[in-house]
């Protein structure tokens, strides 16, 4: 629709990228600290919540912490949109 109307609009950047062969819209603001959209991965707590599978739920943060796949996060896009969709928090950590 705001291509349509050729008017503004909040989007995020893998939504914009797979888009972008359909739409005529440019990008006027990106990179502002309030525009980030941050993901965490974090270990819930057993002593609340029993149930969880700690051995698994801390396998997965491991693996989505871990510089291997941080680094697939930074190259995720770049093939097919020659721009990341994320940018990863921990390759600098």
């Amino acid at each position: 629709m705001a291509n349509e109307e050729q008017a503004y609009v909040l989007s995020d950047r893998g939504t914009f990228l797979a888009k972008s062969k359909n739409i005529e819209l440019k990008i006027v603001s990106e990179g502002d600290d309030v525009l980030k959209n941050i993901y965490h991965v974090m270990q819930v707590n057993p002593e609340r919540f029993e149930w969880i599978n700690m051995e698994e739920a801390k396998t997965f943060v491991e693996f989505m912490i871990n510089k291997d796949t941080q680094q697939i996060i930074k190259e995720f896009g770049l093939d097919k949109f020659a721009s990341p969709l994320f940018f990863p928090d921990r390759l600098n950590s």
